[in-house]
């Protein structure tokens, strides 16, 4: 029903397993030839730094290829983690260059605040827009690992944000393009739904 790409920056057992719970038996892709195009839609997740998760990309050929996929052929996708920070134009964590297909850069939480950085930890989301993602959610907290945040999105691409001594976007929606901060794949039922929904209802 969809590929899930796996890029060499972390282990998507998890997220095979949560998909797996809710009855989906999801494409396993490694490089650009494993795409199958019979299914429209795409899970990135990723884990560790911007640019070693960038640079995994192009070196098994995904980079340029999701580009195309989702702006000439409107496959539909979910970031998830740092594969939502792989959708903006630039990360404070490295040089390389994001996909750059939704409006927005990504800088790291203000260390000298009280919060604790990385951002790790189970946090509330306040939804301000469902777009069928976060339809009839059973809870809104979600297990977050990260110490970048996206900025300067544009505040109808945001469906939902959270907080970490500064309001962040916790999800995105751009056109074809669903993003998720959090980990739905750590999160239990509700992580389960937020699956769901985008095989669903997206």
């Amino acid at each position: 029903m969809l590929n899930l790409i796996k890029c060499g920056t972390g282990n998507i057992g998890s997220i095979k397993n949560a998909l797996n719970a809710i009855g989906v038996k999801p494409n396993i892709v490694e490089n650009q030839s494993e795409i199958n195009h019979n299914f429209k839609k795409i899970i990135l997740p990723g884990v560790g730094s911007f640019d070693s998760f960038i640079k995994s990309l192009k070196k098994k050929r995904l980079f340029d290829e999701i580009k195309k996929l989702i702006l000439l052929e409107n496959y539909k996708i979910l970031g998830i983690c740092v594969g939502m920070q792989s959708f903006f134009r630039s990360s404070e964590e490295g040089t390389e260059e994001g996909l750059n297909i939704v409006k927005g850069d990504l800088i790291k939480f203000d260390i000298k605040k009280e919060f604790k950085v990385p951002h790790m930890g189970w946090n509330n989301l306040k939804i301000l827009n469902s777009k069928n993602l976060l339809d009839d959610l059973p809870k809104i907290n979600f297990y977050f690992a990260h110490s970048y945040y996206a900025t300067n999105v544009e505040e109808n691409n945001v469906l939902s944000v959270a907080d970490h001594g500064i309001t962040f976007p916790a999800c995105i929606n751009y056109k074809n393009i669903y993003g998720v901060q959090f980990h739905p794949e750590k999160s239990f039922f509700q992580g389960q739904k937020i699956l769901k929904n985008f095989v669903d209802l997206c």
